[in-house]
């Protein structure tokens, strides 16, 4: 019992500390692409991952409600960011 909770929480450190590789922008694979192209990227990915999970529960009224809330959140995190940078730019420290 001791060994497959050993296990388990290595396997869970190792998802942990690999899995914001994939959503830190300095080094997933969108780094480079200018913002409009991330932002339509993440809706995509986003949407996607909506249908997918939507579909495998078999909930299938709330897969719309369930992309627009990700496009929401989204669109709100973007402009954000952009509220912050253009901050940063007129409001140097």
């Amino acid at each position: 019992m001791f060994f497959i909770l050993k296990l388990l929480t290595k396997v869970i450190k190792l998802i942990w500390q690999k899995g914001w590789g994939i959503i830190n922008p300095n080094i997933n694979p969108m780094r480079n692409a200018p913002v409009y192209v991330k932002y339509f990227a993440t809706i995509l990915l986003a949407s996607f991952w909506s249908l997918a999970f939507g579909l495998y529960t078999a909930q299938f009224f709330f897969i719309g409600i369930n992309i627009l809330a990700h496009i929401t959140v989204i669109s709100v995190v973007f402009m954000t960011w952009a509220t912050f940078k253009a901050f940063k730019h007129k409001y140097p420290s």
